[in-house]
């Protein structure tokens, strides 16, 4: 099986905004923010705390500036570039709270699962920034990635699952507020399938 091609996503450029911090510690990362109808809902809730964020797509990335600027947020660090390389690179020390991992790219082909986010050694890395206490969260609608993630989940140290392993209730998500496109799914009767866990 193929496996994630780190060299070549390693020599695309990352963007920062509004700039590149000294410090990328924050209250909460979010992994894959989309259009960001998450991030900018509990960013205006907390205006008091910090908070980053990762998206791969650079069209994303450039939408969701003027969505930011228009807000007036000035407590979000944007990240343009793939996760995997942006906390390699830049994440050493930053510790979070929160971690949440939403819809990501379900790769449903066999042949595709390399690139499915959620793997062993990504939650072995994103596991270190979080702090005891912490937790993370994931969201999927794709029954076959939400099996996949949770067996990964089981075979962290240092993560409790607070589910069973898996939610269909929307607030098991702290602070959550469903996006455009999960609103959209559910009024066409998809179910949605939550995770919780905690970093003891």
């Amino acid at each position: 099986m193929k496996t994630f091609p780190y060299e070549f996503e390693a020599r695309k450029e990352i963007q920062f905004y509004p700039n590149r911090p000294d410090d990328f510690s924050a209250h909460s990362l979010e992994i894959g923010p989309g259009r960001g109808d998450f991030l900018l809902s509990v960013a205006g809730k907390y205006p008091d705390r910090k908070f980053a964020t990762i998206e791969l797509g650079k069209r994303r990335y450039y939408k969701m500036i003027p969505r930011i600027e228009k807000k007036g947020l000035s407590n979000i660090i944007l990240i343009n570039g793939n996760a995997r390389i942006v906390i390699n690179e830049y994440f050493d020390n930053a510790l979070f709270d929160k971690i949440y991992i939403l819809f990501p790219d379900p790769w449903p082909k066999k042949r595709h699962i390399p690139h499915r986010l959620m793997s062993i050694e990504f939650l072995r890395l994103i596991m270190g920034l979080l702090k005891p206490g912490g937790h993370l969260y994931s969201a999927t609608d794709y029954w076959p990635y939400a099996i996949w993630a949770a067996d990964n989940l089981k075979q962290i140290g240092r993560l409790r699952s607070e589910g069973k392993p898996l939610f269909t209730d929307i607030d098991a998500i702290d602070d959550y507020s469903p996006s455009f496109f999960e609103n959209k799914w559910r009024d066409e009767g998809r179910a949605i399938y939550y995770m919780k866990y905690l970093r003891k």
